[in-house]
């Protein structure tokens, strides 16, 4: 069996002002221009640096309106931000937006979601979908399930309907009932034919009486 890892999160370090890329800093006045625009709330932006790039954080008491439902708006701002950080020249630097450490908590949850399906899947021999998700969600599932030796996942669908699969790779599932079929052959259940009885003779009785012959 494959040992399970453990996703861990990328380390992180505050950026301090003058270590900031034009790209980065770019992207921060963009955020605040764009979030000024429809929430007018306290909340602080803060770039922090990752393994991969840079996340710009948002934090505050009112911030948790910028996450939207199931984390749209912000894989939105993320989108949008990376977008116009990086429209300027032909390099490429990472820059997404975390709201209140919501992508940790989330992919923590994504993870324990991929696990049970795998483990339904495991059981019964048969397909499991996710509701829709946006690729950011579709990526974590796509890695918890590749851990977690018997199943594989695959993405359907397109656009907003766009999903994950989980497979089974294992042709006999555990619990094969083998409801409604026929049970697998076995020799201790093999009926054996009853020995062939002796044919019974036929007796006939000869009644001697006078009307005879």
């Amino acid at each position: 069996a494959k040992e399970e890892i453990v996703p861990q999160p990328a380390a992180e370090t505050a950026a301090q002002p003058e270590e900031l890329s034009d790209k980065v800093k770019y992207a921060m006045e963009f955020l605040e221009s764009v979030i000024g625009q429809f929430h007018k709330g306290n909340y602080t932006l803060t770039p922090v640096k990752t393994e991969t790039g840079y996340v710009i954080k948002i934090s505050g008491d009112d911030a948790g309106a910028l996450i939207g439902r199931k984390g749209e708006t912000m894989e939105a701002l993320s989108y949008l931000t990376g977008l116009a950080a990086n429209r300027s020249d032909d390099s490429f630097e990472k820059i997404s937006v975390d709201v209140a450490d919501y992508r940790q908590k989330r992919e923590k949850d994504l993870v324990a979601s991929a696990k049970k399906a795998a483990a339904k899947v495991l059981k019964t021999g048969r397909p499991f979908g996710f509701e829709p998700m946006n690729p950011y969600d579709r990526r974590i599932i796509h890695a918890a399930i590749g851990r977690i030796e018997g199943v594989k996942s695959e993405s359907k669908g397109e656009g907003n309907s766009r999903r994950v699969m989980v497979y089974s790779t294992n042709p006999n599932p555990r619990n094969n009932n083998n409801k409604g079929g026929k049970k697998p052959y076995n020799k201790s259940n093999r009926r054996e034919k009853p020995a062939p009885q002796a044919q019974k003779t036929r007796t006939e009785k000869l009644v001697d009486e006078s009307s005879f012959g």
